[in-house]
């Protein structure tokens, strides 16, 4: 009678994983796919994502957020996550929620992937960033955008990304309380004379621009938040928006808010000067883009301020976005795939030295066969799989041979004796045994992929 018996011991595997161009990179751990419709090149595709409730378990790393094209393997070039607005509103921090904005690279319906982990990354360098909501700047300093001034005196003006260090949601200008708050998130940008009174006997331009591409088609337009604060009125310091050095037609920025006065060439403060401050609170913007479709422009805000030195006025901007495209799928949580072993272990006895090969008994001579079956279910085949097992004191160890590894299931009466483990693998007489299985392809749960490893010892 052949005697089998089931072994149940802890064999040390080691393998690699196969590379695999269907992930981005295995250092991150979650995807989701992202279709988006209606696509033309250079729009800003925009997608609010609450990542808990897309099934991710853990506190989402806000650095980790990574936006690849189709190919799996290409960054975009232009490409955000805002923590602190969702939907459109000012949103708390650190809670898994938050606005992702990307530009545009393909046309048609297109997928990339929202690649993102629990585990802190590095951040993308500020070269990515779009920031029209100023939420990404360096400091008081709007990355991605280029400020200048014309004229201007010994005092110096506002040009610059606020709250600043030390600001509340209010500050004092020329004894009145003003509000100091962004249109969504916590940043804005604020030009113009507020902190200091104009050098007077001067023409002062202080602006703020942005260069970017307008899409070909689905041009859509280009929109801002933008709240004037002034005590001058609009016949002195006003705000005049030019594209390509050209100034638009300001009635079709449709502004609508009676505090402000617009007229085909400038935008500003409605009310005469005073020396009661005058807040139009925030407003929005909104210029149709199409007679400058496939084009790259230059968006110029310039603050012009005439000759006095008493009367204060500056602007305050926020979330500019353009070309905007929301058209966007967001497909289900995935992991990466990977190789997955399951690994069993039995023997039998092929003879010993009374009864040799009919019925042997596992008696001290015998001579057993062990054998260790590998199983690959996962996606992904590994690689240089290597099974150590230490053989026990009960055996020969001297007498190890007949190391083999044989594709398919085990068959451990079956098997033919015979010698051919890999060059990782150990050879005949040594303890512990090493078995080099090479690499073992992918599997399925229905259909894995098997490979058996084979030795042979006598026992003491």
């Amino acid at each position: 009678m052949v005697k089998r018996i089931k072994i149940v011991l802890l064999l040390l595997v080691l393998f690699s994983i196969s590379a695999d161009a269907t992930w981005w990179n295995t250092d991150w751990h979650y995807r989701m796919k992202i279709t988006v419709n209606n696509a033309t090149v250079h729009q800003t595709a925009k997608l609010n994502v609450d990542f808990a409730a897309e099934g991710l378990n853990g506190n989402l790393d806000e650095n980790s957020i990574r936006l690849v094209k189709e190919d799996d393997s290409t960054l975009v070039a232009k490409q955000e996550f805002t923590d602190n607005i969702y939907n459109n509103a000012t949103d708390d921090l650190d809670n898994g929620k938050g606005e992702i904005k990307f530009i545009l690279e393909d046309s048609g319906t297109v997928n990339y992937y929202l690649y993102y982990d629990v585990e802190t990354k590095a951040a993308l360098s500020d070269s990515y960033v779009i920031n029209g909501n100023f939420e990404h700047s360096n400091g008081s300093v709007p990355t991605d955008w280029t400020t200048g001034d014309v004229d201007i005196g010994d005092n110096a003006p506002n040009n610059e990304v606020h709250p600043l260090e030390g600001e509340g949601d209010t500050v004092t200008v020329k004894d009145s309380t003003v509000a100091n708050t962004s249109h969504t998130g916590e940043a804005f940008h604020l030009h113009g004379y507020r902190d200091n009174d104009e050098s007077g006997a001067k023409q002062e331009q202080i602006y703020i621009e942005k260069e970017f591409s307008v899409p070909a088609s689905g041009v859509g337009t280009v929109d801002y938040w933008l709240r004037v604060q002034s005590f001058d009125d609009f016949n002195y310091d006003y705000f005049v928006v030019t594209i390509n050095g050209e100034i638009i037609d300001h009635t079709k920025l449709s502004i609508s808010n009676s505090a402000i006065e617009v007229t085909s060439e400038k935008y500003g403060r409605s009310e005469t000067y005073s020396d009661t401050l005058v807040d139009s609170d925030w407003t929005k913007a909104s210029l149709d883009l199409t007679d400058y479709a496939g084009t790259n422009i230059t968006f110029r805000i310039t603050h012009h301020l005439g000759t006095d030195d008493s009367y204060r006025s500056w602007e305050l901007i926020d979330d500019l976005e353009w070309s905007v495209n929301t058209e966007l799928v967001l497909g289900e949580q995935e992991e990466p795939p990977t190789a997955i072993l399951s690994i069993s272990k039995s023997s039998c006895v092929l003879s010993d030295l009374i009864n040799g090969e009919t019925q042997p008994k596992r008696i001290p001579g015998a001579t057993i066969r062990y054998v260790v079956e590998l199983n690959n279910t996962g996606e992904l085949a590994a690689d240089d799989v290597v099974l150590t097992d230490t053989i026990s004191s009960e055996f020969d160890d001297t007498s190890i041979q007949n190391l083999q590894i044989v594709d398919g299931a085990c068959d451990c009466l079956g098997a033919s004796s015979a010698s051919n483990n890999g060059a990782n693998g150990t050879g005949n007489g040594v303890n512990p045994v090493k078995l080099d299985f090479d690499t073992i392809l992918a599997g399925t749960t229905t259909s894995p992929t098997q490979k058996c490893g084979y030795l042979e010892v006598k026992l003491q």
